[in-house]
């Protein structure tokens, strides 16, 4: 980017409480926004951890009146956040607590669009659709890898068209975000390495994006040095609270980088494989990441040199050619420590060449892949998922 010639935006909208703890003081953020009532939303996996119980003590606690809703699903839906838009009426809720991973904050986005814009919300499909603000959102993220709670969107899918849609406005950042480590010491560790991964591929994806622009580069950049670090031996232990809290930091930063850098081909084909396949999000971009990586290499080899670097591979002495390509084994040798399979049929998924070609053409149409460092066709995107088939 020149500087004397190009412009760029930058700017988070959400109030950030992290540390060990902090919780604890939900109540009081409640309180000095002066919401009578709050819906909980959230998923089983949260519930039966015993997270949802302490969460509720802390507001029984606080005399703060609420309702709970605790059956979002792995991939918000738009059923669902109709369903839930009900229960936030009736109860006359003022805002809404998205507790738990991507999917619960997701989802408390679509039920705030949904409370203050009538309608089917496939019309707000897409970039400032959004006509009014609807109800705050607080995110209380308990997985470190969506960023979903400082950015200012939300991914529903679609169960009709099988297709996950993405919806993107000012009105989305969540009034507040709560960022307490010790809600991620009981992730189960598949899920802690998927959702690392995703993390990363966040990172990644938004410093080499062709919409980089100096702050995004620079926080991308730092998620990818932390996840190097401390995705390792978060994933062996997730009691690790250091290690802990680490990965919450870089999955918001990295949350922070992509929202304005952009994210490109491994999302869009991340997102029609989840919609289609039921692939988790994070899982998807894990086994696309290096491969994504690889064909984008010749775009930028000192930027993929930066991030060997960071991931802690050596580069001295080596041709940046060499060195961006240690970047791709650094991913590679991640995911393979991780126990992260590195195929479509490693996770009993097989896909037909025409499967595929559908995938590669909804992943191209989708416009995601516009941001991406070298350009791609559909012919591309179809290559890019035989190389993991």
């Amino acid at each position: 980017m020149n500087l004397l010639k190009d412009s760029f935006e930058f700017g988070l909208h959400t109030q950030i409480h992290f540390g060990v703890g902090r919780l604890q003081e939900l109540a009081d953020i409640i309180k000095k926004s002066n919401y009578a009532r709050v819906l909980i939303c959230t998923d089983k996996g949260i519930a039966n951890s015993g997270a949802l119980e302490r969460l509720e003590r802390i507001l029984k606690n606080g005399e703060i009146q609420y309702e709970v809703f605790d059956e979002v699903e792995p991939d918000p839906t738009i059923r669902v956040v109709k369903k839930v838009e009900k229960i936030f009426t009736d109860s006359q809720c003022e805002a809404i607590i998205g507790f738990g991973g991507g999917s619960s904050i997701d989802t408390a986005k679509g039920v705030s669009i949904a409370a203050a814009n009538p309608g089917d919300l496939t019309q707000f499909e897409g970039k400032n659709q959004v006509p009014n603000k609807g109800p705050d959102v607080i995110a209380i993220p308990t997985t470190a890898g969506t960023g979903s709670e400082v950015t200012h969107a939300t991914v529903l899918k679609d169960e009709e068209r099988k297709y996950k849609m993405g919806i993107l406005s000012e009105h989305l950042h969540p009034k507040a975000a709560i960022l307490d480590p010790e809600l991620l010491t009981t992730l189960p560790r598949g899920l802690a390495a998927v959702t690392g991964m995703d993390a990363l591929s966040h990172a990644v994806e938004s410093y080499t994006s062709n919409q980089a622009q100096p702050i995004t580069e620079a926080l991308g950049l730092h998620a990818i040095e932390l996840i190097g670090k401390w995705l390792r031996p978060f994933v062996a232990d997730r009691t690790n609270i250091e290690a802990a809290s680490h990965m919450m930091m870089a999955s918001t930063i990295a949350g922070a980088a992509f929202i304005w850098g952009r994210v490109a081909a491994v999302h869009a084909l991340s997102h029609p494989l989840g919609g289609r396949y039921k692939i988790a999000h994070g899982l998807a971009n894990a086994l696309l990441l290096p491969v994504v990586m690889e064909y984008n290499l010749s775009s930028n080899f000192q930027k993929f040199k930066r991030i060997a670097d960071q991931l802690g591979e050596n580069t001295h002495g080596l041709s940046d050619r060499s060195a961006a390509e240690l970047a791709v084994k650094a991913v590679q040798n991640l995911t393979a420590d991780l126990d992260i399979p590195k195929t479509l049929t490693g996770i009993n998924v097989e896909l037909s060449d025409d499967e595929i070609q559908v995938v590669a053409e909804e992943a191209f149409k989708s416009g995601i892949a516009n941001a991406n460092p070298k350009q791609v066709t559909v012919k591309d995107l179809a290559s890019i998922i035989k190389t993991i088939k």
